[in-house]
Order: structure tokens, then sequence, then C-alpha cells
């Protein structure tokens, strides 16, 4: 038997690139990325991880490289963070300033993948224009993996790393409903094929990137509001962020209109378009004077419609794994997606790279990583959804009461009250370390290869 690991990955996204520069040389595992897209093109808007995933990305050695790409401090000092603010009005409101250990580190997106492509082992191989069709698990328990052009493979390990349209949710979901319906049970099946369709939050988000030559003389002037301490501007259904990225040359401009009534629906049209500038004005009509100042610079909108995917059952199946949005695609209300499809890769590579772990241990190893990492990511998911809700005003334990204040006085109380409990939800992304989650998988590891009913006792790694 070849004792290395073969493993293909699907997706030469962020997580999918987290994983192969993860395993990096390590001589037990080797992997191929199955990338759809032709190249690799300069697009997407900004990105941020918190400290728990920087702390990440330094042990792959990408810190030094991101550095030079961030105007963001890497230090897990406290910092003031973010400034909440009541904008859907004529005079704003400042209600709440969040401190966090270390800050939010901001990229341009392409500059962040461009970092990890340029990390990449030599022993890694990237094969663009290779869209998976389906898999099928041998008999022997390896994975033969078929792309659209035809292109077949055998792996041991296929890891679904391509996104919340993910093909290999799509086969493995497919096929566990097949499972499910062959045994009478039509509604653990049918509960399969729902929970792989991606549902409309609905919110639309409204991404701009703008030259920092294009505004510096007007911040320089004061009419134009860019504070070191970025602002988390709030309103009834709206909220949105302005920060800088690619080193300060560029500002992420980042709006999000939520229509409560859409949640779960189906959206009719693109998931991602370009607007006119008159839409997104009139989604923030009434809002304040320095928001307006900014949209009058945002002449070609793309709006995104962020879709989920509901909490899956199993991130795994034999000889298949998902990471990243593929497995647990969330709003961007945390600033945590890609985070924590880092961290599902690194987890996923730290317990393949085991010098114990073999290829017959990979059942192992999966049923490790949806122990440890699926709770975990479900409750981020959760999180992110409860910060919407605090973001837009919507949340059922403050939206009566700020709209239903009689002074000043009393509106003060109200929106410190939000600005605790969005701090409270969220604090975890500062305040906690991946190293317990990790720890948890080597545990839980070690006493499944030496007693295989004992895999999740005694160790908890829920937030």
């Amino acid at each position: 038997m070849d004792k290395q690991i073969k493993v293909a990955v699907c997706g030469g996204g962020i997580s999918g690139l987290a994983f192969a520069i993860a395993v990096g040389k390590n001589p037990n595992v080797s992997v191929d990325i199955y990338e759809a897209a032709p190249e690799f093109l300069p697009i997407g808007a900004g990105i941020g991880v918190w400290m728990r995933v920087w702390d990440l990305l330094a042990k792959m050695g990408l810190a030094d490289d991101l550095k030079v790409k961030t105007a963001s401090t890497t230090t897990p000092d406290p910092i003031d963070a973010l400034i909440f603010r009541k904008s859907d009005q004529p005079e704003g409101v400042e209600f709440y300033k969040l401190v966090t250990n270390g800050p939010f580190i901001t990229f341009h997106r392409h500059d962040f993948q461009q970092t990890m492509i340029n990390h990449l082992p030599d022993t890694c191989k990237m094969h663009h224009s290779k869209r998976l069709s389906t898999y099928t698990t041998l008999p022997s328990g390896r994975i033969r993996a078929t792309f659209d052009d035809g292109t077949q493979i055998i792996c041991d390990l296929l890891i679904g790393a391509d996104g919340i349209k993910s093909v290999v949710r799509d086969n493995l979901l497919r096929q566990k409903a097949a499972e499910h319906a062959a045994m009478g049970n039509h509604e653990a099946a049918y509960k399969c094929l729902v929970s792989n369709q991606p549902h409309w939050s609905g919110t639309m988000a409204y991404r701009a990137l703008i030259p920092m030559e294009k505004v510096k003389a007007d911040i320089a002037k004061g009419k134009l509001t860019l504070e070191e301490c970025h602002i988390q501007h709030m309103g009834r259904n709206a909220n949105l962020i302005i920060y800088p990225v690619a080193n300060g040359t560029m500002i992420n401009f980042a709006a999000f209109y939520h229509q409560p009534d859409k949640v779960g629906t189906v959206f009719e049209g693109p998931w991602v378009a370009h607007v006119s500038k008159e839409e997104l004005q009139g989604a923030y009509a009434g809002w304040e004077p320095s928001v307006q100042a900014w949209l009058q610079f945002i002449d070609a909108p793309s709006r995104w419609a962020i879709h989920t995917i509901e909490p899956l059952d199993s991130y795994t199946a034999d000889g298949v794994a998902l990471v990243g949005d593929a497995a647990h695609a969330m709003v961007p209300h945390q600033g945590s997606g890609a985070g924590q499809g880092i961290e599902d890769a690194y987890f996923l590579a730290t317990l393949l790279s085991n010098p114990s772990v073999n290829v017959r241990d990979i059942p192992k190893v999966l049923s490790v990583y949806d122990a440890v990492r699926r709770p975990f990511a479900v409750d981020v998911c959760r999180r992110s959804h409860l910060n919407g809700s605090f973001y837009t005003m919507n949340h059922p334990e403050f939206k009566n009461r700020i709209a239903k204040c009689t002074s000043q006085a009393e509106q003060e109380q109200v929106l410190k009250q939000l600005g605790e409990a969005v701090k409270n939800n969220w604090e975890w992304a500062w305040s906690s370390s991946f190293n317990d989650c990790m720890e948890a998988g080597v545990v839980m590891l070690k006493r499944l290869m030496t007693s295989p009913s004992d895999v999740t006792h005694g160790v908890s790694a829920v937030l």
C-alpha cells in the first residue's frame, strides 16, 4: 500500500490554499489543488482576520509578507477597534467604542490570496480549469473524482473548498440522501437535500473600492470622515463600514441593506451585479451627512445577494471533508468567514500531518475534524447572524425599545446596552485562542487511535 496520503482539494480559494500551505512539505501528504477558474484574477474587495487567525498565518510563515499588505497593526495589545454610531437620522449619535485585544487586520482580498499562492510549497500542484462534476467512493475506500472536462483522478481524501455553491457538498449530500432513502428514512433524505441549497439571508451587500488618491484631499479638509478607529454605521435595516485596504492605498466600502421579510426566500436574478448609484443612495436616504458624503464617491457599486447554508449534520463522509464556505457559509457580520475557513484547513492539515497517521487513519481524522470544527463553526454562524440583527436594529430585544425612546437619555441607555450585546456576542474572536480547538483535536485523535469508541469523551471545543 502507498503510505503517502494523496489529497485532492477542490477550490483554490483561501481555505484550499491554507490547507496546502499548512501541510507544507510533509512527506506523508501530497496535495493537488483543482481550481475551476482558468486563472486567478485581481478581483474582490476587503477581507480581514482577527488575532486568533493571524497567529495561524504566522505559523504558516505568511506574517512577514502579509504585514506589508496591510495598514493595520498586528499586535495583540488592547485597541479601540470600532466606533458604533446610529446614523439613520440627520444627526448621527456615537454610542459605543469597542475595545478588542488586537485589531481586525484588513487586506485587499487579491493581495491576501496572492500572498498565499506565493507561499504554496513546491510539492503542491495547482490545476486550473478543473471543475468537479462528481465523485465516487471505490471499494478500496479511495475516491475517484471526475471533472467537467472528463479528467479523472484517484485520491485518498477529497476536500471540498469550493465555496457556497460547492459541487463536493452537492455530491456528498445527494449520496447521503440516497442512502437514507434506501433505508426508508425519507425525512432524513429530504433534510439532506434541503440543507444543500443556499438560502438568501435577506441582505444585500453593496461593495466598492475607492482609490485613496481620489478622496485624500476631502479627508484632509474634513469633508469625509475616515477615523483610525473604524466606524460601524448602524440604522434600521441597514449598516455600513468604511476602512482602508491594500496598505492604505484603497478604501473598502461595504454597505448592507436587510429586508427581514425576504429571509429564506429565493433571490431572483444574479447573486452579484453592478447597479446604479441611485439604488445604493436610496437604501440610505435620510442617513447623516457623513454617510451621504461617502456615497457620492460610489459610482457603480457591485450588489451581492448574501446567501448562507443551513447547519449541516456533518462536514464529512467516507474520504471526503468540507471546509470554509462549502461547509458553513455565513453572513459577514463578525468578519469571520475567511478566518473560519483558515481554521478548518489548519486543523485538518495538522491532524493529517501527525507522523502516526496513515491512509487507514483518515476516517479517524475526519471524525475528529467533524466533532471539533463543526460545532464551533456552527456557533460562529449563529453569532454572525445575531450581530447582523444588532447592526440593523432588528433584534427583538432592541428594535421596539429604540423606536419607543422618548428622551435622549433613554435612547443613550438602550444603545449602550446594544453595544454591550454586540461585544458579548463577539468577544470570542479576540479573547479566545485556536490552540484550544487544536489541542482538543490532538487529544481526541490520540484517544481514537488507541480507543476507537472514545472519540468525544471529555473534550469540548464549543464557544
